[in-house]
């Protein structure tokens, strides 16, 4: 263990305490260092939150000087901006349809039932994404088995946004959901309205 250097001040003070408190130095030197073990580790967990919250790009600068003088963005920063605003420019409003009969997991059962039976080609659940089939269901993970990805809508991501709203909504009063026994405020794989 480092011991740090201590001020002839502090030095007095602790002598002081030791004395009228009857404690000797080892006995005082046990208190302290689960303290200083402590302060160590605290420190070390600071450090690796500031390191690990930078952001991946934190080695090039954010703004550059162009030819005249002139302050703007860094090329990096400039690309995501335009990517970050296609994305929502150009969104998609999908359904998730059973690709067979069965039973699919119920998130909106109203009777409490966790499941629900399916017929082939009926809606699970409705959604929205701006990065498209690919990255907002990887390797076709969809939440469920034996579904399949339908776009049902394009448009900018507001617009997008509105039309998987009006489908959650009117949802229950679509053929397949009126002909069951169970009543759906929405589709079974829409946990909330939104």
């Amino acid at each position: 263990m480092v011991k740090l250097p201590i001020s002839d001040k502090t030095r007095n003070i602790q002598s002081q305490a030791i004395e009228s408190n009857g404690v000797d130095e080892a006995t005082l030197e046990k208190k302290r260092t689960p303290y200083h073990f402590l302060l160590l580790i605290v420190c070390a967990a600071l450090g690796a939150g500031l390191w690990m919250g930078q952001e991946e790009d934190s080695t090039s600068s954010i703004i550059v000087l162009d030819q005249d003088g002139n302050v703007e963005l860094s090329p990096e920063r400039k690309a995501k901006l335009a990517r970050e605003l296609d994305e929502i420019d150009n969104a998609e409003q999908y359904a998730l349809i059973a690709a067979v009969n069965g039973h699919f997991p119920c998130f909106s059962c109203m009777d409490g039932s966790t499941t629900i039976f399916l017929k082939k080609g009926e809606v699970w659940k409705y959604g929205v994404t701006r990065k498209g089939e690919q990255i907002r269901y990887p390797a076709g993970n969809f939440g469920a088995m034996d579904l399949y990805y339908v776009p049902q809508f394009k448009g900018d991501y507001a617009a997008c946004l509105k039309e998987e709203k009006r489908k959650i909504y009117y949802y229950p009063t679509l053929p397949e959901a009126l002909m069951r026994s169970v009543e759906l405020i929405r589709p079974p794989g829409n946990k909330t309205d939104s």
